[in-house]
């Protein structure tokens, strides 16, 4: 019975390629970010390749850090995204930008817009002031 088993059985092959990361490279990683939590990807990275003489890639880091390290559990409170949706009014978003006209002339426009309904709250227009400037 188990030479058929064997025979004609579901094979379980490992799929070709690399293997991933060793656990230690894995814990090393997640040891240097959790007191260093300022630290991005790529100086993880270079930081480990210096010390351990490993070649490792900045996007390995990476996917390690979103496998293994656990984000958002240091009880920092609500994220900026929950306060802004837990905000009294509705969030306005406030745009400054400038403007030119038909006639070549500058402005300088502000708008507040109401982020929740797309609405326009309010604008403004200001021309803006050239100096020029004459040298006799």
């Amino acid at each position: 019975m188990r030479k058929y088993q064997v025979l004609y059985g579901v094979k379980r092959r490992s799929r070709p390629g690399p293997k991933g990361p060793s656990r230690e490279l894995i814990d090393a990683v997640v040891k240097m970010k959790q007191p260093n939590s300022h630290l991005g990807c790529r100086k993880i990275a270079e930081q480990i390749a210096s010390a351990f003489s490993i070649d490792i890639n900045r996007d390995a880091v990476r996917r390690i850090l979103m496998q293994y390290y656990p984000w958002g559990k240091d009880g920092g409170g609500p994220s900026w995204l929950a306060n802004i949706g837990h905000a009294k009014d509705c969030p306005w978003s406030v745009d400054l930008f400038r403007a030119e006209s038909i006639l070549l002339k500058s402005y300088r426009v502000m708008v507040v817009m109401d982020v929740y309904t797309r609405r326009i709250v309010g604008f403004g227009v200001a021309a803006v002031q050239r100096l020029i400037s004459t040298v006799s």
